[in-house]
C-alpha cells in the first residue's frame, strides 16, 4: 500500500515537472492578467452598468485577494462607471477575447503536450478559443446574476446568517464547472481518462489556497512599501500565477490517474510457503 502511495506521487511528479507547469502557469498567469480588466469593464456593462450592482460582486473577492488588490479593483469600477461609453466597452471586448482565447489556447497547448495530443489544431483551434471564451464570460456573468439575484428567488429564506458561508458554496460550484469544463474541451475522442478528480481537487484547492493567500497576505508586511503603486497589480499577478499552477495540479492529477498502475500483490502458494 505504501509502496503504491510512494509510485502515485513520483508519477505525479513526473508529469507535473516533465511538461514544464511551473513556466506554464506563469504563461497562463500572464494571460489572464491581460484578461482580467476587460473582463470588469464588460461585466461592469451586462449589469446594467450598475455601480451598487458591481461593488455587491466585488465584496465576494474580499476573502480570495489580497485588500490591496480589492481596493484597486474598487477604484478601477470606479474609473469606469465615470467613464462608461460604448468606445470602452468595445475596446474592453475586443482586448478580453484575444488576451482570453490566447489563455485558452495555452491551457490548450500544456494539456495537449501532457495527454499526448490535443482534440482542436491550427485554425479549428484558434476559433474554438474565441468561442470558449465568450463562452466563459457569459458564464461568469450567469454566475454572477445568480448571486446578485439569490435573495429576490429565494424570499422564504433567511440567508442573511449563512450568506458569509453560502457564497462560497455558490462561488465553487461555478469554479468546478468552469475548470472541469478547461479539462474536457482538449480531450480528443481516444481519450477516456476521467477529470473530475482533478476538477474537484483543483477546486477545493483554489478555494483553499485563495482564502490562506488573502489571510497570509493580510498578515504580512505591507507590500506597497515594497513595490509602491505597482503593489496591487504584482499581488494579483501573483494570487493569478498560484490559481494557475493549482489548475494545472489538478489536470496532473488526473493524467497520473490514467497512467498509474498500481503493482499487483503477489499471493504465495503453499508449496512457496513450504519452502
Amino acid at each position: 500500500m505504501l509502496k503504491n502511495a510512494v509510485r502515485f506521487v513520483r508519477t505525479f511528479i513526473d508529469i507535473f515537472n516533465g511538461n514544464r507547469l511551473t513556466r506554464a502557469a506563469a504563461a497562463l498567469s500572464y494571460y489572464m492578467t491581460m484578461t482580467f480588466f476587460p473582463v470588469v469593464i464588460v461585466l461592469y456593462t451586462l449589469l446594467g452598468n450598475s455601480y451598487d450592482k458591481a461593488m455587491r460582486i466585488v465584496a465576494f473577492a474580499e476573502n480570495l485577494m489580497a485588500e490591496e488588490t480589492v481596493s484597486y479593483i474598487r477604484d478601477f469600477l470606479g474609473y469606469v462607471a465615470a467613464n462608461n461609453s460604448t468606445a470602452m466597452m468595445i475596446a474592453g471586448l475586443t482586448v478580453l477575447v484575444t488576451s482570453a482565447s490566447a489563455a485558452i489556447r495555452s491551457m490548450q497547448f500544456t494539456i495537449g503536450d501532457a495527454q499526448g495530443g490535443m482534440r482542436f489544431q491550427g485554425i479549428w483551434g484558434f476559433i474554438v478559443s474565441i468561442l470558449i471564451s465568450l463562452l466563459l464570460i457569459v458564464a461568469v456573468y450567469f454566475g454572477m446574476v445568480v448571486m446578485n439575484k439569490l435573495n429576490e428567488l429565494l424570499p422564504f429564506i433567511d440567508i442573511s446568517q449563512s450568506w458569509n458561508h453560502m457564497r462560497f458554496v455558490i462561488l465553487g460550484g461555478i469554479m468546478f464547472l468552469l475548470i472541469w469544463g478547461v479539462y474536457e474541451y482538449p480531450k480528443r475522442k481516444t481519450d477516456t481518462y476521467h477529470t473530475f478528480p482533478g476538477a474537484i481537487l483543483s477546486t477545493l484547492a483554489l478555494v483553499g489556497v485563495s482564502i490562506a493567500f488573502s489571510a497570509f497576505i493580510g498578515a504580512s508586511v505591507k507590500y506597497s512599501l515594497v513595490y509602491g503603486s505597482l503593489a496591487s497589480i504584482i499581488l494579483l499577478m501573483m494570487w493569478l500565477y498560484t490559481s494557475s499552477t493549482v489548475i494545472y495540479c489538478g489536470m496532473a492529477l488526473n493524467l497520473t490517474i490514467r497512467d498509474f498502475k498500481p503493482e499487483p500483490r503477489i499471493k504465495k502458494t503453499e508449496e512457496t510457503e513450504q519452502e
